[in-house]
């Protein structure tokens, strides 16, 4: 092992934290708690692995680690945390409620303050129920769509919302959602990234324009310099979403019933 390296991953390891206190300093008190929650493990494990490789592999391997570590703390992502406020509507045990409740279409609204959140949910629903889904790309009826879903809509505009959609688009529900920013925007890992904290509210209603279920899902968008991948971020959304819909029993209760599982026909063997 070449002394040359053995000096190379000390002064990378001491340049790492140095670098992280003088940003940390720079940033407000508040920043700081909401940006770098998870900076100082990502600090100690980089120089670990870089230190690591230096000394073992030498100076080319330790190189290459660097520059894949670079690269994964510039890369745009999404991250999303546990749901709040969820609420379900419970079914009604009569036989004729149970029968009326039975849900087999649904409309996924345009999403106000994030376009391609939209398109997520529907696909998500297309994917992993077997609800029939209309995405409508404006909503008619004399409707203002940014209106209906500002933050001061209230539940009678939803409720007559989900009337007017329904008996448009021939559906039994409709998916009202809406982003909105719950905090800041903020640099993150040495000011290679801005990450804003935002929420998704959900709510779905039935064509009587009832609320049958309601949520919300903080997550966190890293801008940084590529672009994010969207593959990625559909299948975090889609484990997150459906764990969620497991715990609340939302496809026994027949509000996002689950596609059917097909099972493979047995083939015969005739036998003389």
């Amino acid at each position: 092992m070449c002394e040359v390296c053995s000096s190379k991953a000390l002064l990378l390891l001491k340049y790492l934290i140095m670098k992280h206190s003088s940003i940390t300093e720079r940033s407000g008190l508040t920043a700081a708690r909401a940006g770098s929650r998870w900076d100082w493990p990502r600090v100690m494990t980089l120089s670990l692995v870089v230190t690591g490789a230096l000394l073992l592999q030498g100076c080319l391997a330790g190189a290459w680690v660097a520059m894949v570590a670079v690269d994964s703390m510039r890369s745009s992502n999404a991250t999303f945390e546990p749901f709040e406020q969820s609420w379900v509507a419970q079914l009604d045990q009569s036989s004729d409620a149970v029968r009326n409740s039975k849900v087999t279409s649904v409309a996924v609204l345009p999403v106000e303050g994030d376009p391609e959140m939209g398109a997520r949910l529907a696909t998500l629903l297309q994917q992993e129920t077997a609800l029939r889904v209309e995405m409508p790309v404006s909503i008619e009826a004399g409707i203002d769509a940014a209106d209906t879903h500002s933050e001061k809509s209230d539940e009678a505009d939803r409720s007559t919302l989900a009337k007017e959609v329904t008996r448009d688009l021939g559906v039994d529900t409709v998916l009202v959602s809406r982003v909105a920013a719950a905090a800041p925007s903020h640099p993150s890992d040495w000011g290679w990234k801005s990450e804003d904290s935002r929420r998704l509210y959900l709510y779905l209603m039935n064509r009587d324009g009832q609320l049958l279920w309601k949520d919300e899902l903080p997550f966190t968008l890293a801008k940084g310099s590529t672009s994010l991948q969207e593959a990625s971020v559909q299948t975090d959304l889609r484990d997150h979403v459906m764990q969620h819909v497991k715990e609340l029993r939302l496809d026994e209760l027949g509000y996002l019933p689950k596609k059917a599982v097909r099972t493979p026909r047995k083939i015969g063997i005739l036998t003389r």
